[in-house]
């Protein structure tokens, strides 16, 4: 490894420092250290990465289908999509980069949250969408039941649990 080494000078005396340069980190490393008031004034997808892997790792959701979800729900391909953009509508009025519907947030959080903060603060809107996951799974106790009833509100396998579960086994409802 190279050494680099820093002269400081102060008031006539010379100090020394030889400094080791640490190790690149990669994107998702150097996110992996943020805390969530640095994450906060980061784009979009670093949010969204770092949201998804604090909160599916808190309520117990695989993290892979929490991606996967986020994918379905807002097309969110990861720490490197630059153009994702979450702060969606959908025609039924569900909010934000996972897509929570207002009562199911107001059900879910216990407290009414106003439809801008759901629509555009992705901590609480991911935070949101693991705790309703988690609900709906010691409800069901099967990922296909409950990204169904995320989907359509009622415990069904569909095509979009599919898609999250990646598997051709299950029935339409």
């Amino acid at each position: 490894m190279k050494k680099i080494l820093l002269t400081l000078t102060i008031i006539g005396a010379s100090i020394v420092f030889l400094v080791y340069p640490s190790k690149k980190l990669n994107k998702k490393e150097m996110v992996e250290q943020m805390d969530s008031s640095e994450v906060v004034k980061s784009s979009a997808e670093i949010q969204m990465y770092y949201f998804i892997k604090k909160y599916s790792k808190e309520y117990n959701i695989p993290e892979e289908y929490a991606f996967s979800l986020a994918y379905q729900e807002t097309r969110y391909n990861g720490i490197d999509d630059t153009l994702y953009r979450p702060n969606r509508v959908s025609s039924a009025g569900a909010l934000g980069p996972m897509q929570i519907m207002p009562a199911t947030a107001k059900y879910i959080y216990g407290k009414k949250i106003p439809k801008n903060e759901l629509k555009n603060n992705i901590g609480l809107n991911v935070e949101i969408s693991m705790k309703l996951l988690r609900h709906l799974h010691e409800k069901y106790n099967d990922w296909g039941l409950v990204f169904g009833a995320y989907n359509t509100g009622k415990p069904c396998v569909n095509r979009y649990a599919k898609a999250i579960l990646k598997s051709k086994e299950n029935k339409d409802c």
